[in-house]
């Protein structure tokens, strides 16, 4: 790779906060992907959540085209974590904010798979 294109992706890379990310949560927004609410409004959420948790920088929230669940979504998943959540809806992406990346608590009651639990 030439020192073009070289800056001109950490130039982007840090436009995407990817120098600072500590965590990234990727939500489903495949339009079948909705049994409990609203991809669209779910994400839009999320970032909200985040942006006044003042976690802009830390956190990075991104759009899935799937994520190969296909039940009971809207599915997210937080990484680096590995913790999956289902019902994704904008009541619990407030909550996987409020509780998840700033408590450190697992959403227990729409985590479906957490690593981390005994």
């Amino acid at each position: 790779m030439d020192a073009a294109a070289r800056a001109t992706l950490a130039e982007r890379a840090t436009i995407a906060k990817a120098d600072t990310m500590q965590q990234h949560v990727l939500l489903c927004g495949a339009a079948d992907c909705g049994e409990a609410g609203d991809p669209a409004a779910a994400l839009k959420a999320l970032k909200h959540a985040v942006a006044e948790a003042g976690l802009r920088r830390e956190v990075l929230v991104s759009e899935a085209a799937c994520l190969e669940i296909c039940e009971q979504g809207p599915i997210c998943v937080v990484h680096p974590d590995g913790t999956w959540y289902a019902q994704v809806d904008e009541e619990v992406a407030r909550r996987i904010v409020a509780e998840h990346l700033v408590a450190g608590e697992v959403v227990a009651d729409h985590a479906f798979l957490d690593p981390h639990a005994a």
